[in-house]
């Protein structure tokens, strides 16, 4: 069971690019007390035994959370910059869903890894989408309506998102 709770942990780091967590998974020791350890050493030598050292881990650059997380996003557009072949030069605030979402590993990802890996699975063939992760996506739309430049109103249904969650 501890076998595959350190593999679940391999490639939730590997996933994420969490790979400097793997040291430590890989090189944990059996605990033993402190006071134990340490009286064992300085009896054999004579010595008392220094620390281990610790080694600061650089902190990756990133942009704050809220703009990695999936949400909502908008940016102001011409109705003819959507590429609905609507001639118009009104501007809109269309909304898109961005983002990433967190990789939670289940039972069957694990399965499906172990299955791919061993070769009971075929590896997807070139060019054909094998999707593992959730995606950001829109939960719901709304209609958006502008006035073209012959002066006609248009409505176009489920044009931009209105809510966003992670799919998958």
């Amino acid at each position: 069971m501890r076998s595959l709770l350190k593999l679940a942990v391999v490639l939730f780091c590997v996933q994420r690019g969490e790979g400097h967590w793997l040291r430590s998974l890989i090189d944990q020791k059996p605990q033993t007390s402190p006071n134990e350890d340490r009286s064992s050493q300085t009896e054999a030598s004579g010595v008392e035994p220094a620390p281990h050292p610790i080694v600061p881990i650089p902190a990756r650059s990133r942009r704050s959370t809220s703009d990695t997380q999936c949400g909502l996003r908008s940016i102001l557009l011409q109705v003819q910059d959507l590429g609905l072949g609507y001639d118009s030069d009104e501007s809109i605030l269309f909304k898109y869903c961005s983002g990433t979402c967190p990789r939670v590993l289940s039972n069957h990802d694990l399965t499906l890894t172990n299955l791919l890996h061993s070769g009971v699975l075929p590896h997807p063939a070139p060019g054909e989408l094998w999707h593992n992760a959730p995606c950001c996506r829109p939960t719901h739309h709304e209609d958006m309506a502008f006035l073209d430049n012959s002066h006609r109103w248009h409505r176009v249904e489920k044009l931009s998102a209105a809510g966003c969650s992670c799919v998958g």
